[in-house]
């Protein structure tokens, strides 16, 4: 009995140290891949998400992403000096890096173009006509992003004041948000009649099901652009532009129009 429970252990023994070997090999392995840091707007991780399952199975290396609104991730980037690629929401995201003496932006690639929509509860509840100085006219709960802490809120504010709205629309604005983030939830909660958000927001989390939205006619800054910007802090600037390639390619393109983003900007149907 004493030498069949030795028996028994040296073969869970074994069996373990086989396991933790393997366990061992694989976290090497894991160290031992390229890796790259893409700092993008909360708006972008969903398509992102999907370009970097494919890229990191094609090319055997490591994707991280740090998403948050495009103040915080220029301060980011400028106090650690680290990462590779910056994706905001549009260009007005790159100003964010533009109070550095330092130029990050070293190379970069259009990705396509972010259009802002007014959104409402399905049924439109409030009545929206869908004019965009009507916006004035009555007194709408309205719901905006920041301009000084994200390419949204930079981008409504360039809108509203393309319009000559802007100072007179602040009177009916009951909250302004960091980014994209919850606006739509705002309208769920009755928080807000209206927002004015990326109609990109729309492909995602559900939302589809909960808003309508109404159009912004095109200007001579709309819709916005998006570009990706290799940093110059990066440490791995030849896998970078690899990625930027896929991005841009066939497949990356077919990837950001499924959620909204695309190299056109009108859609013909």
């Amino acid at each position: 009995m004493k030498y069949l429970l030795l028996l028994v252990l040296v073969v869970i023994v074994g069996s373990c140290t086989e396991r933790n070997k393997n366990n061992n090999v694989l976290a090497k392995d894991q160290n031992n891949k390229k890796e790259i840091l893409i700092y993008c707007e909360n708006v972008m991780v969903p398509a992102l998400m999907e370009l970097k399952e494919e890229f990191e199975l094609k090319e055997e290396c490591v994707i991280k992403l740090h998403n948050d609104c495009s103040q915080n991730l220029a301060s980011l980037i400028q106090y650690s000096l680290k990462g590779d690629i910056y994706l905001p929401a549009s260009k007005e995201g790159f100003k964010k890096l533009q109070g550095s003496s330092k130029s990050f932006i070293v190379d970069s690639a259009f990705i396509g173009f972010n259009p802002l929509v007014v959104m409402s509860l399905k049924g439109n509840p409030s009545q929206y006509s869908g004019n965009i100085k009507s916006l004035t006219e009555r007194k709408y709960a309205l719901i905006i992003a920041n301009p000084e802490t994200s390419s949204l809120g930079a981008e409504t504010r360039k809108l509203l004041n393309r319009e000559k709205i802007y100072e007179e629309l602040l009177m009916n604005v009951v909250a302004l948000t960091t980014d994209s983030r919850g606006l739509v939830k705002s309208l769920e909660n009755n928080e807000a009649q209206l927002i004015i958000n990326w109609q990109s927001d729309l492909y995602h989390n559900g939302n589809a099901n909960e808003v309508d939205i109404f159009p912004i006619p095109e200007g001579k800054d709309l819709p916005s652009e998006i570009y990706a910007g290799i940093l110059s802090t990066s440490n791995n600037a030849d896998l970078a532009r690899d990625f930027l390639n896929y991005a841009t390619g066939e497949n990356g393109i077919s990837v950001f129009r499924k959620y909204g983003i695309n190299r056109r900007k009108s859609l013909i149907f």
